[in-house]
C-alpha cells in the first residue's frame, strides 16, 4: 500500500474513532505511533464493537462480522485491512 493510501486509511480509521461512543479518544498521530491494538488502548471486546458498529454505519447491515478477520484485528495493520475490506465488500453489494 502506497505511503498515501495508508495515510488516507488510518485517517478514515481514526476519523470513525472520534465519531465512535467507544474506546480511547486517540488523535492521528497517537495511532500512526502504533501498531498493535493493546498499544492504542482498546480492548478486543471494544474492537469487535467498534468492527461491529463500522459494519452497520457503512454497509446498512449488508455484511457481517466474519471469523476470519479477527486475528487480524490484533494489529493497526490488520484493523485497516479490514475495514478496506468491509469498504470493498460494501461497493461489491451496492446495487448498480
Amino acid at each position: 500500500m502506497p505511503d498515501s493510501d495508508a495515510g488516507e486509511a488510518l485517517q478514515h480509521f481514526v476519523d470513525f474513532l472520534q465519531t465512535s461512543d467507544l474506546g480511547p479518544s486517540l488523535s492521528y498521530e497517537d495511532v500512526s505511533q502504533c501498531t498493535t491494538r493493546a498499544e492504542l488502548g482498546i480492548s478486543s471486546l471494544t474492537i469487535l464493537l467498534l468492527i461491529a458498529n463500522y459494519i452497520d454505519a457503512n454497509t446498512g447491515g449488508a455484511i457481517t462480522l466474519q471469523p476470519e478477520w479477527v486475528p487480524r484485528l490484533d494489529e493497526v495493520e490488520g484493523i485497516l485491512s479490514v475495514i478496506a475490506e468491509i469498504d470493498r465488500s460494501s461497493l461489491l453489494e451496492s446495487p448498480a
